[in-house]
């Protein structure tokens, strides 16, 4: 079950104290942990089950039929998917939760689930996000 209230923590600042003795590759490592953790969070996947990518695979699945006429969120999937091999949505999508984009198609896809609507705001992120 995907968790439209989950909020990524793996981007932020604050993860970090400033007392903190760590070296950027060790800040690396610790964001790539979250990162997956938050992904795990998101898609509601129990990382003691076995079948983790199936869930994940059913879970977009169910989000891609739910997003797949909003107009915005179709064309950033094309987009990101286009950059590697195709113009594939479904694919796109996938890619849209990889590592540089999860936080904010996160929020995207929260907000239009939760509210049909995408913030200007958010649209703009995320454009500006794929568009580096």
């Amino acid at each position: 079950m995907y968790d439209t209230k989950y909020e990524c923590r793996y981007h932020k600042d604050d993860i970090f104290l400033d007392t903190d003795d760590i070296n950027d590759e060790e800040k690396n490592y610790v964001r790539n942990i979250l990162y997956r953790e938050d992904l795990l969070n998101i898609f509601g996947i129990d990382i003691d089950k076995n079948d983790e990518f199936e869930i994940f695979n059913c879970v977009l699945s169910e989000i891609y039929e739910k997003i797949k006429e909003n107009v915005f969120l179709k064309s950033c999937m094309i987009k990101i998917s286009s950059t590697l091999i195709c113009q594939n949505a479904e694919f796109g999508l996938c890619l849209l939760y990889s590592y540089d984009f999860m936080c904010i198609t996160h929020k995207c896809i929260s907000e239009y689930l939760d509210n049909g609507t995408i913030s200007e705001e958010n649209i703009n992120l995320l454009n500006n996000c794929i568009n580096k």
